[in-house]
């Protein structure tokens, strides 16, 4: 709220500023976001964002449950980092509009392989998870 007092500044704006400095807090509230999360009217609206961010966030805590279980990530996801929080409420926002962008211009062979090297690295994970078992 206090980015948005500043001349200029709108929830959009600041939404870009804090989603750098926490990531693991903040998702950047763009069009695309916007339309996959708010059941309204698209707008920049404080309210809005919140209700996107809230949703981005709750998403990233449901992706890293789910990764728990199944350890997908790793120990440290494979990226040096805690697997506890690989995802985020920045990344949802990314993976979103990444999504809706390819679809957006039928980028049908890029959303393959996408989704391709997923099933790739999970079955990677779990062949490392299931060595690391009978190594125990």
């Amino acid at each position: 709220k206090h980015l948005c007092e500043l001349k200029g500044v709108g929830p959009a704006t600041a939404s870009s500023i804090l989603c750098m400095y926490r990531p693991d807090v903040f998702a950047f509230m763009d069009d695309e976001v916007i339309e996959c999360l708010y059941d309204g009217k698209r707008g920049y609206t404080m309210k809005i964002y919140m209700e996107v961010n809230d949703r981005c966030g709750e998403i990233a805590d449901v992706l890293n449950n789910e990764a728990k279980k199944r350890d997908v990530h790793g120990d440290d996801g494979g990226n040096g980092e805690d697997k506890e929080c690989f995802w985020t409420p920045c990344r949802v926002g990314k993976a979103l509009w990444t999504v809706a962008t390819m679809s957006a211009v039928n980028d049908e062979d890029g959303l393959n392989a996408i989704f391709e090297e997923g099933k790739k690295k999970k079955s990677r994970s779990i062949q490392n998870s299931r060595k690391k078992a009978k190594k125990s």
